[in-house]
């Protein structure tokens, strides 16, 4: 009995204790985690690449093992996070995974570390991830710089209250019959519908953000804290004058410190983001023009690339369709479009999928086919057929040499759109328009759902009466700030792993360039030919089909070392703006003067995948790999 009584004690003297919950990091301790991780690793160095508005370090960390090649002559791969200053879980994951890449079995990393390195800016937009740890909590993504929003001359003199002080800014329903707009669901009464009077049913009220009218311009709220949303501050697809756009393109200090990392850094070969934009949980696709022609998503040679990448990610990490949001001016769009290499970006996690019960998750099953895209169609101004169908279909016009002017399509219906798609091959996508119908968002609905069943009911606040002081009795309620797009700390971890699989399939894809060993060939008395191949091993192309169309990428030069006036054939210089991968041949051949044994140099120079040269002496060779 005794012995029992000793075993059981100690037992319980050896459990471990609870660890404690985990909880989000400030900047200040992100920026200590960053130091700590830089004294702690061999493989680490940080460095700061700018400041913020109110001068937070912007830092970068670059992990590399030594290996046959220098680190600073390798390829890499960039992960950003905190450019949307609400997304924190992209910060935690970018600084988790450091620790857990460095920690895993070595060949898992071989690629990433050893062969290439890896680049991580954890937090590019610092001031406003401060803001979740205010004492009254208001989501805020974009940066703080004090901006007009209301073009009345005075900046951020509008902003919200703690009416009912909760610690939270939510929304009023003010009962204003001339400006009433929406009523409650009756089936979801927190929920708003937007009236249908064939239905019976009539606005009740307006919903305005928690505040008042401090400028007393009958407004509220329209003019708070800030800003600039840095992911609508790049150039590709830069909306002029558009809302938290900023005044002109990177003019915050954040976003021209990240794009000068970037281009200063030309040995970057592939970008993942961790944000609010998503290309990657579902196939991203060439969505029509815009006025000056480029592809608004993808350029069409492209599709195939993110398709294949797409169903890897959403392989490993389980994480399937997000929402994906307008991506003119974003980090990522410029990345691809403009910097010329594949980037993607993910928002790391969502509502989990819940069955009818609401308490189990389930598989999201695939809607990737035609009719699930339309929410990503662009309407045009032939009925409900999307411009997406018109531009494929003025392409295979062209294509079969029967050019579409403007003329045409001006008398052109959908009766002939829908004759030339059946002669062509070509199907029909329709824009549909989304349901204002006396229902509840179904999207609205389900994260009801799983607030009440799975984060017992803390993701929103029930409305409650209100003496305001300035529209008398409303209403204050709804979704709690932050509770759409961060999950409960304790899925960091996991979905930390996750992302360091998909990052080590990244790296495995890399390019991997090199020259074929030259054939030499004597076809008369001191003249030769020399040919010679450059060589994709890797499965990534060197460029996007976009960096090669708009020529913005650095392309690899191959070069003959030799006096111009001893070439007969072939140019003596070449660019190769894109070269895909899997084995994929470049060839060149020149014919030249020069005496037996004369030592001669090829140069494959390439600021991305490092330069290689080869040195062959004008003799017969029996082939090399060429």
């Amino acid at each position: 009995m005794l012995t029992i009584c000793l075993t059981t004690t100690l037992f319980y003297l050896q459990e471990p204790e609870p660890l404690p919950d985990r909880n989000w990091r400030t900047p200040t301790e992100i920026s200590e985690q960053v130091s700590a991780l830089d004294n702690n690793y061999e493989s680490v160095t940080s460095s700061i690449i700018g400041y913020s508005g109110s001068g937070l370090p912007i830092h970068c960390l670059e992990i590399a093992r030594e290996g046959s090649v220098p680190i600073k002559d390798r390829t890499a791969i960039l992960v950003v996070a905190g450019i949307d200053g609400d997304h924190l879980l992209g910060t935690e994951v970018a600084v988790d995974l450091v620790s857990k890449v460095l920690t895993q079995e070595p060949e898992k990393s071989e690629a990433l570390l050893t062969s290439n390195k890896l680049y991580v800016i954890p937090q590019v937009n610092p001031d406003s991830a401060k803001f979740y740890f205010n004492e009254v909590k208001h989501q805020q993504q974009r940066t703080p710089t004090p901006f007009d929003n209301d073009h009345d001359g005075v900046k951020d003199e509008d902003g919200f209250e703690d009416l009912n002080g909760d610690g939270f800014i939510t929304m009023m329903r003010v009962p204003d019959l001339e400006k009433a707009n929406l009523l409650a669901d009756v089936d979801n009464p927190r929920l708003e519908i937007k009236p249908n009077p064939l239905d019976g049913n009539v606005a009740s009220f307006i919903v305005y953000t928690e505040g008042i009218d401090n400028d007393g311009d009958g407004k509220y709220n329209e003019d708070g804290v800030g800003g600039v949303d840095l992911n609508k501050n790049f150039m590709h697809g830069y909306e002029y004058h558009g809302d938290g756009a900023g005044h002109w393109q990177l003019c915050e200090s954040e976003s021209r410190a990240l794009a000068d990392f970037v281009l200063n850094h030309q040995e970057i070969a592939s970008i993942i983001v961790y944000g609010h934009h998503d290309t990657l949980s579902k196939p991203f696709t060439e969505s029509g023009k815009d006025e000056a022609g480029a592809p608004k998503k993808l350029a069409e040679e492209d599709v195939e690339l993110y398709k294949h990448i797409s169903k890897r990610f959403v392989e490993l990490t389980e994480l399937k369709d997000v929402n994906q949001p307008n991506w003119d001016g974003s980090f990522v769009a410029w990345a691809y479009a403009q910097y010329g290499v594949p980037s993607f970006s993910t928002s790391l996690w969502t509502r989990p999928e819940l069955n009818k019960e609401g308490n189990k998750e389930q598989k999201t099953e695939d809607k990737s086919d035609a009719n699930t895209e339309n929410n990503e169609l662009t309407t045009s101004s032939v009925g409900d057929i999307s411009q997406e169908t018109l531009d494929e279909l003025l392409q295979a016009a062209e294509a079969a040499g029967f050019p579409v002017t403007e003329e045409m399509m001006e008398g052109i219906t959908p009766e002939d759109i829908e004759m030339y798609a059946k002669m062509s091959g070509v199907q029909i996508k329709r824009v549909k328009e989304k349901d204002a119908g006396n229902k509840s968002n179904s999207e609205d609905v389900a994260w009801l759902v799983y607030s009440d069943e799975q984060r017992d009911r803390n993701g929103f606040i029930e409305w409650s009466t209100f003496d305001h002081p300035q529209l008398g009795t409303v209403e204050i309620g709804g979704w709690v700030p932050y509770f759409k797009t961060l999950p409960p700390t304790d899925e960091i971890d996991s979905i930390t792993e996750k992302q360091v699989g998909f990052i080590n399939d990244i790296a495995n894809r890399l390019p991997k360039i090199q020259l074929s060993t030259p054939t030499v060939t004597k076809l008369g008395n001191n003249i030769w030919e020399i040919k010679v191949a450059v060589v994709n091993n890797g499965w990534f192309p060197t460029g996007t089909a976009m960096a090669k169309k708009n020529k913005r990428a650095r392309p690899l030069v191959v070069r003959l070392d030799v006096p111009n006036d001893t070439i007969v054939s072939g140019q003596k210089v070449n660019r190769i703006w894109s070269l895909q991968g899997s084995g994929t041949r470049q060839w060149y051949k020149w014919i030249l003067k020069g005496k037996p044994e004369k030592k001669v140099t090829i140069t494959l120079f390439s600021e991305k995948f490092g330069s290689k040269t080869i040195s062959v002496s004008l003799k017969n060779t029996d082939g090399g790999d060429a």
